[in-house]
Parts: C-alpha cells; structure tokens; sequence
C-alpha cells in the first residue's frame, strides 16, 4: 500500500527553499524561486480538497456496492478528505487575515 502525500505540492511551496540568498549585494549568484501568488496557493488547497473528495466518495460507493470490503481504506479516505479540507479553509483563512491586515495599514 503507498501513501501518497496529502498536498505535496503546497507543502514544498510553503518550506523555506535553502538555495536562495538574500545577499542583495551579490545577486548574480542568487537563484530565486518563481513567482508564487495567493490565488494559486489557495487553488492547489482546493483541489487537493476535491481530489481527497473524490477519492472518499468513490471509496464509500464501491464499499456500499459490495465491490470492496476494505473499511480501514474507506476510513482513511475520508480522514484524508476532512484534513485536506480542513487545510485549504485554514489557508483560505489566513489570507483573507492577511487581506484585512494590510487594508488596514495606513500609508
């Protein structure tokens, strides 16, 4: 059985990346990590959320059926599906946080 990540791809995004240098002195050597926005942070979340989903409602349908007989696989899918949504609500919310707070800074 593989383990799949439960969103890979937004937790390498949110690791500090070693190689970059913050020497703005020296910035021939500097590698800089590509442009990352909140709308696709936030949209990753999502469909992280909605893969899990799927994948939850599959598992349940083929269980239900009789095509499977794997509780524990059921049961992890949809663990999987509430973390991952219970994820992409926590970032969606600490955006729209960090939205107010700059809205309220005075200029």
């Amino acid at each position: 059985m593989t383990i799949n990540p439960l969103a890979g791809n937004l937790v390498n995004l949110l690791t500090p990346n070693p190689a970059i240098s913050f020497d703005t002195g020296n910035r021939q050597g500097m590698t800089q990590q590509p442009d990352i926005s909140f709308s696709n942070v936030l949209s990753d979340a999502f469909a992280s959320a909605t893969h899990a989903d799927i994948a939850d409602r599959t598992s349940g349908l083929e269980l239900l059926m009789g095509q499977s007989d794997d509780l524990s696989g059921l049961m992890l899918d949809i663990q999987k599906a509430e973390l991952s949504l219970s994820l992409a609500i926590q970032i969606r919310n600490r955006i729209v946080d960090s939205y107010n707070e700059i809205m309220r800074m005075q200029v």
